[in-house]
């Protein structure tokens, strides 16, 4: 697990303090969902070890259990048939599955929901070079970034996922605006008790040579600012070897992760993974690397994918598959056989290779649609990756707690309760329906609760 950098807490100055209770009801012709976030409550101080009960839910193997979770620990500590004791809070959990919260391993919150905005044009072509050139025409305002950077994180945590990772473009003209706004509100949420958020700053694309001298400084610039992870696109750069070095030095000199957009193409000649398991393995680095997409990895030849799968399983470099973006951005003019653009899951998972999934842009010019919801990519993980459900979730929680290096969640006495109940009669039912209807633990703590409410009215007896 990567070595953790404290960081002295700031205070976000684009916005208040999140109330204590925001209220949120959306009608959608007759169908209304009201959902509450929570922030945490701090039990009465007579209280001894009080206890959180999730009562009778189900699990993933079927089995139907109570929880117990101490909140002053944040620990589950018995799951089984339980008896309720005077000072315990219960929760019903009847006709839900209980799961280990999911993570959001790979955001672009200073993106996200940039398609709300009239002067962003709409992306015509759908690609990834499109895509870029309209991002960097956008003005980004801090008060504007905020405003939709937090609107997502609110909707992960409605969804679930308390915990993120998110990357933060640093480059010209933006420098480190962006960061800041981002860093604010991750400690924002982390002290209101909502989330654990790690800000990625990701460089611009040339970090070498005498074109690269500004994005250096910048990595400089955010690493000083709290930067929590390295990130970059080395592939991009003219000497993709020498920009996947120098960035991983940053890294290890600060003591953080790395976790680089690699090879997001689906032309085969681009295998700068290869870059990148030479410079970890000669720079002995060891605190965290995650090689987000790797899309030409999946129109490789069998013997390349696992010659590549066997080293990174080696190194313990997760892969982070992406297939809600890469799929809407490539492939789009072949137009015979047209590949999927996403990395080789089944394969490198079976030679253990830690393989997580993430959502990546969300409405944005990278990718026009998107629910900001960890159950729709393990739903796609299902239908384009071939994973079976359990598989799928595991890729979108387990997994993705494994490639950010976050505490590992087990439903077992000892482990953090980091969970969410989501209405369903199984995992498959819950993957397959996406059902609003949730509860999110975070710390031990209730801190969201979405109920819907569907009416169906009969016009004649």
């Amino acid at each position: 697990m990567p070595r953790q950098v404290h960081r002295p807490p700031a205070t976000n100055m684009y916005s208040p303090t999140l109330p204590s209770a925001v209220d949120l009801c959306v009608s959608n012709h007759s169908s209304q969902i009201c959902v509450a976030l929570l922030t945490t409550m701090s039990a009465p101080a007579e209280v001894a070890h009080p206890r959180l009960i999730l009562r009778g839910g189900n699990l993933a193997d079927g089995s139907r259990c109570d929880i117990a979770i101490e909140q002053d620990t944040g620990l589950i500590v018995e799951v089984g048939g339980l008896t309720i004791n005077v000072n315990d809070t219960v929760e019903s959990c009847e006709g839900m599955m209980i799961l280990p919260a999911p993570v959001e391993p790979h955001a672009h919150l200073d993106k996200a929901l940039l398609a709300n905005r009239s002067d962003v044009p709409i992306n015509q072509s759908g690609d990834l070079i499109s895509a870029i050139s309209i991002t960097n025409s956008v003005t980004f305002d801090p008060l504007d970034t905020n405003n939709r950077a937090r609107a997502a994180l609110l909707t992960l945590v409605r969804n679930g996922a308390t915990t993120v990772r998110t990357h933060v473009d640093v480059r010209e003209p933006i420098g480190i605006r962006s960061l800041e706004v981002l860093l604010s509100l991750a400690n924002e949420f982390r002290s209101s008790g909502l989330a654990d958020i790690q800000i990625t700053c990701l460089l611009g694309s040339q970090v070498t040579g005498s074109l690269g001298h500004a994005n250096r400084r910048l990595l400089e610039s955010a690493l000083a600012a709290g930067a929590n992870v390295v990130g970059g696109c080395p592939y991009l750069d003219s000497n993709p070897y020498a920009a996947t070095e120098l960035l991983l030095r940053a890294a290890q000199e600060a003591g953080i992760p790395c976790d680089f957009h690699t090879d997001e193409t689906l032309d085969p000649s681009v295998l700068t993974v290869i870059d990148l398991i030479k410079a970890v393995e000669r720079l002995h680095f060891d605190q965290g690397v995650s090689a987000s997409h790797c899309v030409s990895l999946g129109v490789q030849s069998e013997q390349v994918q696992r010659s590549v799968a066997d080293r990174l399983a080696e190194l313990k470099i997760s892969v982070i598959t992406l297939p809600q973006t890469n799929l809407s951005l490539q492939s789009r003019r072949i137009a015979s056989a047209p590949p999927r653009a996403m990395a080789p899951t089944a394969h490198l998972a079976s030679v253990g290779v830690n393989v997580a999934a993430g959502a990546d842009n969300v409405r944005d010019p990278f990718c026009p649609i998107g629910r900001l919801d960890p159950v729709e990519t393990a739903s796609l993980m299902v239908l384009a990756a071939h994973r079976d459900p359990q598989q799928a979730w595991e890729h979108c929680s387990t997994n993705a707690r494994i490639a950010i290096g976050a505490p590992e969640i087990r439903i077992q006495p000892g482990y953090p309760a980091e969970l969410v109940a989501i209405k369903g009669t199984s995992l498959t039912d819950v993957i397959a329906s996406g059902s609003q209807e949730r509860i999110v633990i975070h710390n031990g703590h209730v801190i969201s609760r979405t109920r819907v409410v569907s009416e169906i009215s009969y016009p004649k007896p």
